[in-house]
């Protein structure tokens, strides 16, 4: 019995004093002091020759390791600074035309896969080509896509308007008795109208025509070409 009131105000004793060292430390258990404050802004010189030394150690692995030595620097920061910028495979060269058309190209296939564009281009990263894109080749890729768009809008007003226009009349191809030649007196051609057709006449008034029209046009000739000069007989 003695036993349990001493063990329970042994474990009351403790339990006070644990109480009273949250108190002083306001109910908030301490931080470690080993953790620094990230950095999160550019990368000084310095600080690229010291990652520069830590990957030729190392090699480009185990971050982690390599950022205990770069004070607020994090193991994604230092490998992110590296494949991006550091790298000997990082080409700072500018994108020529054929990386250009390649990065268009691919992203109408590929959309915003950057990774997946970067390795179509060799010492590209995913960052630069993205970088890339959004500073010079989207307004590009855009007014390529709207001038596309009108070309097919344009094609296809212009075969909704040539189906809709009506067929060409066939007028012209209709005889024109004003513009036939016959030698037939008026009112007896090929295209004269039905109705001239049935108009009566005297009996041999057509012949009676015909051979004042055949006589007229020997008189015509004769005098206006006459034998000696032209040898022409009626």
């Amino acid at each position: 019995m003695d036993l349990f009131h001493r063990s329970s105000s042994v474990s009351s004793s403790s339990s006070d004093s644990s109480s009273g060292s949250s108190s002083l430390s306001g109910g908030k258990t301490p931080r470690s002091g080993d953790k620094c404050e990230r950095i999160k802004g550019p990368w000084s010189a310095e600080e690229d020759k010291i990652l520069t030394r830590l990957v030729e150690r190392y090699g480009a692995r185990n971050w982690s390791l390599i950022s205990k030595y770069i004070k607020g620097r994090s193991g994604k920061s230092c490998r992110l600074r590296w494949c991006n910028q550091l790298s000997p495979n990082v080409e700072h060269r500018p994108f020529s035309a054929a990386e250009d058309e390649t990065i268009l190209a691919a992203h109408e296939r590929y959309g915003n896969r950057w990774a997946t564009i970067a390795r179509l281009l060799p010492g590209r990263t995913d960052n630069a080509v993205k970088n890339h894109w959004n500073s010079t080749l989207k307004r590009r890729y855009q007014l390529q896509l709207q001038q596309k768009q009108r070309s097919e809008q344009g094609l296809k007003n212009t075969a909704s308007a040539g189906c809709s226009l009506s067929p060409v009349s066939s007028d012209f191809d209709e005889y024109d008795p004003m513009t036939a030649l016959s030698l037939a007196p008026p009112g007896m051609g090929c295209g004269a109208p039905k109705e001239r057709r049935g108009e009566s006449f005297p009996v041999g008034f057509w012949d009676t025509m015909r051979n004042v029209i055949a006589r007229e046009v020997r008189e015509y000739v004769t005098t206006s070409f006459p034998e000696t000069s032209t040898g022409f007989h009626l």
